[in-house]
């Protein structure tokens, strides 16, 4: 057993006035983990927090922290305020769920619209709104309803100041 996945396993601590704080362990798991043995690793890790702190626990998460394969370095010109928003729907209620891609290509804007047709655009609707590892797997909702079909997209700016403000300068 080989201990070279990095994982973060997170906490949410919350006192009896409902202010929350964060707690974050990072750790190296085997690979070949399942995950209901990283969530009894999580819940074990929770009743040893619990044991030492007066703070309730109402939640937390276990994120797998991956780099891609292939470098993916920003284009030229690329701008995370460009962002193309896709709204699904899903089964059990009405309303949408909108997925959020920051720094929209401009190849894939046409005429102020984000290009459906364009064939990036086409399957990472296709991929977000079908079963993944071999059916394994569905993307859903914050609430744990399983995306079912784009309604829309939308093309939007959204500001990102206080971190531009960290990596740019005027002179």
């Amino acid at each position: 057993m080989a201990n070279t996945q990095p994982v973060r396993l997170s906490y949410t601590i919350q006192d009896e006035l409902g202010t929350k704080a964060s707690e974050t362990f990072y750790a190296l798991v085997d690979p070949a983990s399942t995950v209901t043995q990283l969530a009894a690793e999580w819940q074990a890790l929770a009743s040893l927090i619990a044991a030492v702190s007066d703070g309730g626990i109402p939640h937390g998460s276990i994120a797998l922290l991956e780099v891609p394969t292939a470098p993916i370095t920003p284009a030229a010109g690329s701008r995370v305020e460009q962002t193309g928003l896709f709204n699904f729907s899903n089964n059990v209620t009405p309303h949408r769920f909108g997925e959020a891609v920051p720094a929209l290509k401009d190849s894939v804007i046409v005429g102020g619209k984000i290009n459906l047709a364009d064939a990036g655009v086409a399957a990472l609707v296709a991929a977000l709104a079908a079963a993944f590892n071999g059916g394994l797997g569905v993307f859903t909702t914050n609430n744990a309803q399983a995306l079912v079909a784009l309604v829309d997209a939308v093309l939007s700016f959204r500001k990102r100041r206080r971190q531009l403000s960290r990596s740019s300068f005027e002179l």
